[in-house]
């Protein structure tokens, strides 16, 4: 089965996997710089962290430089992180922030060709990949797929590549319990103005059964 890249913000302007790895191994560093400060990491892991225990395991997809590992261990995580991502030279980077145990390199809109996570994980979290890159039809079900039953959830969504009523429709078929939702805007200034809505919450008893 193949999945829409066009569905993507990335994917409309690259226009295939091997050019979104390449922009992103070629400018990691910059971007790492400028998500750092949008604040969006931060935002995110505040949202997150009420749900959570500091030895929690889990998983960040598309983890990129790993702000998110970097951002929930500032605020009292102490399980490092799994984390996969597309780009090898962003893994790179996220491997030197000691915020992650094991890094998978992969193509998320590829299922089949998952890594070997070690699941069922306590908790799953992904900023910059659902509407950037994977859409949320692809990307959700494997999050959710990763998790424990009664695992916690933190997905941002990419406002403009995602269409909200499908988005809830799919949040309630795979019986997700949304506790909060941010808004968390990235700042022209810092990169290509977009603006995320990040969900926090939990897998429901009947998520469980599905999976």
């Amino acid at each position: 089965m193949k999945y829409s890249l066009e569905d993507t913000k990335w994917g409309q302007v690259y226009g295939s996997c091997a050019a979104v790895q390449a922009a992103f191994d070629r400018f990691g560093p910059e971007y790492h710089e400028a998500i750092l400060a949008s604040g969006v990491p931060a935002g995110a892991a505040r949202a997150l962290m009420p749900l959570l225990t500091p030895e929690a395991r889990g998983i960040d997809f598309g983890c990129g430089s790993g702000v998110l590992g970097s951002a929930l261990r500032e605020l009292g995580l102490l399980t490092p992180l799994d984390g996969v991502d597309l780009s090898p030279g962003m893994l790179d980077m996220a491997r030197q922030t000691g915020a992650y145990d094991r890094l998978f390199r992969a193509n998320l809109l590829l299922p089949e060709e998952s890594p070997p996570l070690r699941k069922p994980y306590d908790f799953a979290v992904t900023v910059g990949l659902i509407g950037d890159y994977v859409p949320y039809y692809v990307a959700l079900p494997q999050i959710v797929a990763a998790l424990r039953p009664g695992a916690a959830i933190g997905f941002a969504v990419e406002t403009t590549s995602t269409p909200w009523r499908a988005l809830a429709k799919l949040v309630d078929e795979l019986g997700l319990e949304v506790a909060s939702e941010t808004v968390l805007p990235v700042p022209q200034a810092k990169l290509e103005r977009q603006v995320y809505h990040f969900f926090a919450g939990k897998m429901s008893s009947r998520t469980a059964d599905r999976f």
